[in-house]
């Protein structure tokens, strides 16, 4: 490897894990350089189907056997490949971390199993003991969201942890005593074959009775739970997110069926869903979009074991699920503070921002009453939205707000991770309007049930809120890029003023009102005949935006001389 190649492959700081799973073996490559390690880029992923714990038990038998001769050849094959590409993609031999669950801890041979992987890659194999396993899984939870705070649970195929977790600032608190049970999706779908499910179901709710008292969620949980109406439920692993999928599929044209990471329902939608399988013991008739057959077997388990725990556990509010797992969890543990702290959103849209996204959010906020603004679009939207801005600049005039309606779903930031539904939708929102959004009906309706799903996501009238603030800035930001299109501002040749903006609103009922002034310099070549029609377009949207909100603006214009 010469020196341009090494100083590349120090640049992207990549790094190999392997997750040995009772359900799959996971192999991935991901960048830890700093500059974007927060969203945990993923260069590679693979999955070999190979169910440790399956293959641990004869067919129609509880007897537990070791893993067979082939099968750990199996493995070490697709190892011996894995270590291949790591040589393929430049992966430091150091770069390289091998992690094993409940499956190879719990293996009659583990220790045979482990030693022949070792044999074959030279790699070793790093055995989780429970409390690590649950560590690693709310890591994993905590990187695919901005900040959280609530329960949680991690349902993989031999058990489940069940703990409570506060991410905030990059601070990751979980219980020190977090309870591991044996409860796994795969464990649980081969007891139901040979036992009665009354009888597991009464044994699941007592298990989760007592790990509720062992894992001691902090007051201050408890008293915010009592305040915004139940706790928050943070969920991860294979048969959760089979689970959401389906609970996905029941919603009627929902705008981002393909991603599970950071899709919220209720919890009535999650018991409904989940007692109907337990209940029914029965499989969906319809095929479920990324549920394989296997996991699908697994649903009436996954159903019984959300149904008794639920019994048991405090009033859950919203139900949140995350694609993070050892993967993430891994790499997210190794991260410094200050990045676990980064913004997810701010940190993907980063790359794409002009030279001055700091100006143009400064105009921009010239435009924002700061007492009325939802904090989720002053802090976290706005600045995405400037990030975002010109993007789609060479894209044909009629595709640029469809494009970038999509820019969180299926667009450039779709991949990134730690993002929520709400999110994507928000900022797929703003920037279409951004673009002046104009949409053919098809996609104004995709634009509509983005609207109703972040309106689906807890309060109704605050969520309404949140949405109106959204347009608000995409629309005036269509006026902001009018007049700078170039990604440069000038100074003093067009300003916002806000008129009212500071009166107190002391119910959420009552309307907030005030006027922004658009203040333009009546001599100024940018600011020509164009850029004036797009302040009467303005005018127009926001009359529009109006009617029947909360929020009433008016748009005024001040000409000046410089």
């Amino acid at each position: 490897m010469d020196t341009e190649d090494e100083a590349d492959v120090v640049g992207r700081a990549l790094m190999g894990i392997v997750d040995i799973g009772s359900n799959g073996i996971r192999f991935s490559i991901s960048s830890k350089a700093p500059h974007h390690a927060r969203t945990i880029p993923c260069v590679f992923k693979d999955r070999v189907g190979i169910s440790l714990f399956d293959v641990q038990y004869e067919a129609n038998s509880t007897q537990k056997i070791p893993i067979p001769k082939e099968t750990i050849q199996e493995v070490c094959a697709a190892m011996k490949r894995f270590k291949l590409i790591c040589e393929d993609f430049g992966v430091p031999e150091s770069g390289v971390r091998l992690v094993a669950t409940e499956a190879t801890r719990e293996a009659v041979n583990s220790q045979e199993f482990r030693d022949a992987i070792y044999d074959s890659t030279g790699w070793e194999v790093e055995l989780l003991s429970k409390e690590d396993e649950g560590r690693i899984g709310a890591y994993g939870v905590a990187s695919s969201f901005n900040s959280l705070s609530g329960l949680f649970m991690d349902l993989g195929g031999g058990s489940t942890q069940i703990s409570w977790i506060q991410c905030l600032n990059g601070e990751i608190k979980t219980s020190p005593t977090s309870v591991s049970l044996p409860y796994g999706a795969a464990a649980l779908t081969k007891r139901m074959q040979f036992e009665d499910k009354k009888a597991l179901y009464f044994e699941i709710q007592n298990a989760y009775k007592e790990a509720l008292k062992t894992i001691d969620v902090p007051q201050s949980m408890i008293d915010d739970a009592e305040r915004n109406g139940g706790f928050d439920l943070y969920t991860c692993g294979g048969g959760l997110r089979g689970l959401g999928y389906s609970i996905l599929a029941d919603i009627k044209e929902y705008p981002i069926p393909t991603i599970i990471n950071g899709f919220s329902c209720s919890f009535t939608d999650f018991i409904n869903v989940s007692n109907f399988l337990f209940l029914k013991g029965a499989l969906p008739k319809k095929e479920i979009f990324r549920v394989s057959e296997r996991r699908r077997t697994q649903l009436p388990a996954v159903g019984l074991l959300v149904s008794a725990a639920l019994d048991s556990l405090p009033k859950i509010k919203t139900v949140h699920f995350s694609e993070g797992g050892v993967r993430e969890g891994c790499l997210y543990s190794m991260l410094p503070r200050e990045i676990r702290a980064q913004d997810p959103l701010i940190i993907a849209s980063r790359p794409y921002a002009p030279l001055l996204a700091d100006k143009y959010l400064e105009l921009l906020r010239t435009a924002l009453p700061e007492k009325y603004v939802p904090r989720e679009v002053r802090d976290r939207i706005a600045p995405a939205l400037c990030n975002l801005a010109f993007v789609h600049c060479s894209y044909p005039k009629e595709l640029q707000p469809t494009a970038a309606l999509h820019v969180a779903t299926t667009g450039i930031i779709a991949g990134s991770h730690g993002l929520s539904h709400l999110t994507r939708a928000l900022i797929g929102i703003a920037l279409c309007d951004r673009w002046g959004g104009d949409l053919p009906e098809s996609e104004e309706k995709h634009k509509t049930a983005l609207c109703d799903s972040v309106k689906r996501d807890g309060n109704k009238i605050e969520m309404e809120r949140i949405v109106w603030w959204t347009k608000y800035c995409g629309t005036i930001m269509y006026v902001i890029c009018g007049v700078h299109p170039g990604g440069n501002i000038r100074d003093g040749v067009f300003n916002f003023k806000i008129v009212n903006g500071d009166m107190e609103v002391k119910d959420e009922d009552e309307k907030r009102k005030f006027d922004v002034i658009v203040q333009i310099s009546n001599d100024d070549i940018k600011t020509s005949a164009s850029v004036r029609g797009r302040i009467l377009t303005l005018q127009k949207k926001i009359r529009k935006l109006s009617r029947g909100s909360s929020e009433k603006v008016k748009i005024g214009v001040e000409l000046y001389e410089r």
